[in-house]
């Protein structure tokens, strides 16, 4: 067999410029938002293995640990043909494609992700492959705790699945849902991504309808369109812009860029991403939210990202 090791850093020195909540206008600083490490091993020809460490600095503009490492992927894999299974904690299909589109997830999360709808990892059973001419047709269906990267502690679980469709090269469409049920709640979500790729310049959009049926119903509505433009060989300019349909209960808790919770908003990003070699960015940008609750200020959080990969 043969082992790898690989990761990635990315963090900030980020200014507060605005923000609906005063306390944490003017705050400003550095931070890592995420420390990949990774250890790949290839046991034989269709068995495969990875764990992956994260860590990151805490984003809640409170708590003063340290920075603390977690499991993020521990993983079998049988492949065999166009075809695998994978047994462990391991990605979901929820945003993964959309991620590797967007390509800025050292500038931000994609939606879904940011916004706490759903989770990147899960511990389960995973089977993805293609199948047709050339794999025109992608799939990725999981099925799993429901729990992210945290213990089961119930009778719920989890099944969700992706259907990838790439007519041309440079054209993908992705059909995704989910079903999880826990303690008396459920929980839907329906997705579908339009990709355009050519070279390094690509535009994506995205609509999100999320369920939660409890003992009060949820609904919540996300529409997300971006852009990459390849200006040279070692500069790229990027831009997106995210509309949220109701207000996120949850707001307040998500991390480096806490939300109001009592107002729908618009989200633009925009930024410069200057890669002198491959591998190394800075990437000056700008996060902006505009709440449609008038009486509310403004979000504004100027950063300067580094992202640098091994």
């Amino acid at each position: 067999g043969q082992g790898k090791f690989s990761g990635y850093m990315f963090g900030d020195y980020y200014y507060n410029i605005s923000h609906n909540d005063s306390t944490l206008k003017g705050l400003n600083g550095f931070w890592f938002r995420r420390i990949y490490f990774t250890y790949d091993y290839e046991i034989s020809e269709n068995f495969n293995t990875r764990f992956r460490l994260e860590m990151n600095t805490p984003g809640d503009y409170k708590s003063k640990d340290r920075l603390i490492p977690y499991v993020k992927d521990a993983y079998l894999s049988y492949e065999r043909l166009t075809h695998s299974l994978i047994l462990g904690v391991s990605p979901t299909p929820t945003w993964e494609y959309i991620e590797g589109f967007w390509g800025y997830r050292c500038v931000e999360k994609t939606p879904l992700d940011l916004y706490k709808i759903g989770d990147s990892r899960d511990f389960g059973i995973a089977f993805k492959g293609s199948f047709g001419k050339n794999g025109i047709f992608k799939y990725h269906i999981m099925g799993g705790n429901g729990e992210g990267l945290k213990p089961e502690l119930n009778k719920g679980k989890k099944v969700m699945g992706s259907l990838l469709f790439n007519p041309l090269k440079s054209i993908s469409l992705e059909l995704y849902s989910d079903y999880g049920y826990a303690d008396k709640k459920k929980e839907y979500l329906f997705q579908g991504f339009l990709g355009w790729k050519i070279e390094k310049s690509s535009i994506g959009v995205q609509y999100s309808h999320y369920i939660k049926k409890g003992k009060e119903k949820l609904e919540i509505n996300v529409f997300s369109l971006f852009s990459v433009l390849k200006i040279s060989e070692k500069l790229s300019i990027f831009g997106r812009y995210d509309r949220v349909t109701e207000p996120l209960p949850w707001g307040k808790g998500i991390s480096y860029t806490p939300f109001n919770d009592n107002s729908s908003f618009h989200l633009f990003i925009f930024g410069f991403d200057f890669h002198p070699i491959k591998n190394v960015s800075f990437i000056p940008n700008i996060f902006y939210v505009h709440y449609t609750e008038e009486s509310l200020e403004k979000d504004i959080q100027s950063r300067f990202t580094f992202f640098y990969s091994f």
